[in-house]
């Protein structure tokens, strides 16, 4: 009995490890950010349809460095511009919450992973400071 647990504790491991190796597979590289949606404390939603800016992820190590500017126009009419960077980041991945910690000497954000495909990837994340939701929708460079 002792050994058939063993056996089975050893291949859920496995099978846990082999997930998180598929994801960063798809995860690692450069992402180009082709869309904003900012949805703020109010419950509007914003976007910007020509942002500028990349996200690079790593694996081994695992590191993030990201650089994104963009701008809309609220319903005051105002232009938000805003920007989001990462430089010499590191990131850990959650399988069990779809979630990805990003650490940064300035920052962290913990972002909800909504789609992640070979070619495509988006990212949710909750902005304390300025009290909106924000997401990125990328594609592979």
């Amino acid at each position: 009995m002792k050994y058939l647990s063993f056996i089975v504790f050893v291949l859920i491991a496995l099978c846990s490890c082999n997930k998180e190796t598929k994801i960063l597979n798809k995860l690692e590289g450069n992402w180009k950010v082709d869309l904003i949606r900012i949805e703020d404390g109010e419950g509007f939603t914003f976007y910007d349809s020509l942002p500028t800016g990349t996200f690079q992820f790593g694996k081994i190590p695992k590191t993030c460095n990201a650089n994104c500017s963009y701008n809309y126009v609220n319903f005051g009419g105002f232009q938000i511009n805003d920007s989001l960077t990462i430089v010499n980041g590191s990131f850990e991945f959650s399988s069990v919450k779809n979630r990805i910690l990003i650490t940064s000497n300035s920052d962290t954000i913990d972002a909800r992973i909504i789609m992640l495909t070979k070619k495509a990837i988006e990212l949710e994340y909750y902005d304390l400071i300025k009290f909106r939701l924000v997401r990125f929708v990328m594609s592979k460079d």
